[in-house]
């Protein structure tokens, strides 16, 4: 997903989950600096029906600056962060299912900021995003086509990661992206639509693992409050696919991206109308 360093250690969380962003993949050499910080619920939680909240990820690279506070019992959680380390934080279900997720908060970002149900299945091994809020967010891989859904039409992608980090441990997995066109932080996302959406275009999930409304970056600052609930009320209806196949890169990084740096291996130049802006040695945005 045309995205910045970024991945995980997963030594033993097979059951407990991985952490990964649709994006480049991480030197090799990164990985020691990278730690898991677990506040994942007990087997008796996890065996409560999946629309009780019983799942919280918490992973935050070694050398982040987020500050992250999960409220399991209410259903919400706030983030704020100013960060050039990876992290994915939030709450929700293990196991996952397709029913519909509602949730309310604020949410803004400078630089990359990412708002999403994410998730991961099993056989295949798949790590799957549905993104709400894509700030800064630079695609890579194959556009699929889209789906309307919930009043918006998402761009859907899918993007194969080789031997990075997994639920499974190191292994080589798609990514299934939905990219909704027009960022919101409240409403009903109609999971199924998008599964549905992913099926028709070749793209299918196995077993559902865990599955979360989680706040992203590796690159920016941010801060958001997030509550969420999940069942069979909101806005449902079956969604409108259209198919295609384009394979590559967007051209350049989107406003607030970044675009260069000390040690920045991705894009290098804008979309229109954005130009490159070098805000200090390590870091050049998009603006």
């Amino acid at each position: 997903m045309g995205i910045s360093s970024f991945f995980v250690t997963l030594s033993a969380i097979v059951a407990t989950g991985a952490f990964a962003l649709p994006a480049p993949e991480l030197a090799p050499e990164a990985a020691q600096y990278f730690e898991l910080r677990s506040g994942n619920s007990s087997l008796s939680n996890l065996m409560r029906r999946a629309e009780s909240i019983n799942y919280n990820q918490d992973y935050i690279a070694g050398g982040a600056n987020v500050q992250y506070s999960p409220n399991q019992g209410a259903g919400s959680f706030s983030v704020t962060y100013n960060t050039n380390q990876d992290f994915v934080v939030g709450l929700g279900w293990q196991p996952g299912d397709a029913n519909p997720i509602t949730y309310s908060g604020s949410f803004s970002a400078q630089g990359v900021g990412i708002l999403a149900v994410y998730g991961w299945s099993t056989n295949p091994l798949v790590e799957y995003y549905i993104m709400e809020v894509a700030d800064g967010y630079q695609t890579v891989g194959t556009n699929k086509g889209s789906v309307t859904s919930d009043g918006a039409t998402y761009a859907i992608w899918e993007h194969q990661q080789v031997n990075q980090p997994s639920i499974q441990g190191t292994s080589t997995f798609n990514q299934y992206i939905s990219i909704r066109q027009g960022s919101r932080t409240s409403g009903t996302v109609t999971v199924q639509n998008h599964f549905n959406a992913w099926a028709a275009a070749g793209m299918n999930l196995g077993t559902l693992n865990y599955q979360v409304i989680a706040v992203e970056s590796w690159s920016g600052s941010g801060s958001g409050q997030i509550s969420l609930s999940k069942g069979t009320s909101g806005s449902t209806g079956t969604g409108t696919t259209t198919s295609s196949a384009t394979t590559g890169t967007s051209t350049g990084a989107a406003e607030w991206g970044q675009c260069g740096g000390i040690g920045w291996t991705g894009p290098t130049t804008c979309q229109s109308p954005y130009t490159c802006k070098e805000l200090n040695a390590y870091y050049s945005q998009c603006l």
